[in-house]
């Protein structure tokens, strides 16, 4: 990635409105991508669990996802 050096505050501006793209569509998918990199990943957990009642099967979701 190139650096740049500036001489001005409005200098940088500029370059910066030249650098992001101007259809709105794309910087939101732009941001969309880039928070879903920083999102910590969701947690699986793994295995096959069998169990005798739909409560003891939300009990077991809540201890691993809670």
């Amino acid at each position: 990635m190139p650096v740049y050096k500036y001489k001005s505050l409005e200098e940088a501006e500029k370059h910066l409105r030249e650098l992001l793209p101007s259809d709105p569509l794309v910087r939101l998918r732009n941001l969309e991508e880039l928070l879903s990199v920083l999102q910590p990943p969701k947690r699986i957990a793994r295995g096959v669990f069998r169990f005798k009642t739909l409560a003891e099967a939300n009990r077991h979701r809540k201890a691993i996802f809670d």
